[in-house]
């Protein structure tokens, strides 16, 4: 059996649950398992689902000198899965997205790069290009049912726009003998049954192999307390979490990096919008360095000490440490022994 086999065995099964932990803890702590890049906190709708609009940080475009400096240091420690999606923003307003992902799928250690995107603005794309730039998943955020119940979910008058471009970007996809894997995540109204049975989600499913169509439940976050129950879709309610967050820090301390598009690196791309949570700048310390520093080590004691963040207390995204220890340990360890035999 091989060291990674039998440090899963002894991890997944053999271990006391605080001795896996803590062993698990130290490898988290140790690098992230997840990494994600800000190409833009520019975004051209207004859903009502979201807070684009009580974001506070200036907005702006990921420049070549943040992006490949990102990049190259992910590569150094190992790389892997690259996640495009900003915590709000559009990803294909950045007009150089192809040359980005190019540039990083070209490097050694990356394998996946994806995103989530209204597709508005595929048009302003060559769609070959795009498919063949080395993008691995596309992750197509919409709605589908009629004009009016999009503009009242998205904000904009786009739906024409957007099943148009659903449908060009499928069947090209289909051409090329799908270099990317399209998925499509469905917001609607509850229940859902009319727009499931509309005519224009009939002629967009056929696209999409059924393990690829996702429909949002009907429970939906806050943001933290700026979004109520009256902004979401109609039938949608803010999700309640059961978990005592007092009991053991978030599992966003421990698992990802994320640079915004001015080179700041924040940890929690869920909710951060105004990056209160920033833990260092990729021109000021390695990526790697920013993880083990002090700023997030003081955090996660913080918490522990029953320390939260303000942020951090009413947020409905919250994961203990404990439940992404049991769901990602094959993962962490992957990552570790990836990392070290590289050094």
């Amino acid at each position: 059996m091989s060291i990674k086999k039998r440090a899963y065995s002894a991890l997944g099964v053999l271990c006391p649950k605080k001795v896996r932990n803590k062993c698990l803890e130290f490898i988290s702590s140790a690098m992230p398992i997840a990494f994600g890049v800000e190409l833009t906190n520019i975004c051209n709708a207004r859903c009502s689902y979201c807070a684009y609009d009580f974001q506070k940080r200036k907005k702006g475009i990921m420049d070549d000198k943040v992006f490949e400096k990102a990049i190259d240091e992910y590569s150094i420690i190992g790389g892997g899965s690259i996640n495009f999606t900003p915590t709000v923003g559009e990803p294909l307003l950045d007009l150089d997205i192809i040359k980005k992902i190019r540039y990083a799928i070209n490097k050694k250690n990356i394998d996946n790069i994806w995103f989530y995107s209204n597709l508005i603005s595929l048009d302003k794309f060559d769609i070959d290009e795009l498919l063949t730039s080395g993008l691995t998943v596309l992750r197509i955020s919409t709605c589908i049912k009629d004009s009016k119940t999009y503009q009242e979910i998205y904000g904009v008058d786009k739906y024409k726009t957007v099943l148009r471009n659903i449908v060009k970007v499928c069947e090209r996809n289909e051409q090329l003998k799908r270099p990317v894997n399209i998925k499509l995540y469905l917001r609607n109204h509850q229940p859902c049954e009319d727009a499931l049975n509309s005519e224009d989600f009939r002629n967009i499913s056929q696209y999409f192999d059924k393990k690829d169509l996702y429909i949002k439940d009907y429970k939906y976050d806050s943001w933290s307390g700026k979004i109520k129950d009256i902004d979401l879709p109609t039938g949608n309610v803010i999700h309640q979490h059961n978990y005592d967050i007092m009991e053991e820090p978030c599992s966003e301390l421990y698992r990802r990096i994320h640079v915004l598009y001015d080179g700041s690196v924040i940890f929690c791309v869920c909710r951060d919008l105004n990056g209160e949570l920033k833990i260092g700048n990729i021109f000021e310390q390695g990526i790697l360095d920013i993880w083990k520093g002090e700023k997030l080590k003081l955090l996660r004691l913080d918490w522990k000490r029953g320390n939260i963040p303000e942020l951090c207390k009413s947020c409905e995204r919250y994961h203990p440490t404990s439940s992404f220890y049991n769901e990602q340990y094959k993962n962490l360890i992957n990552k570790y022994f990836r990392y070290k035999f590289m050094n």
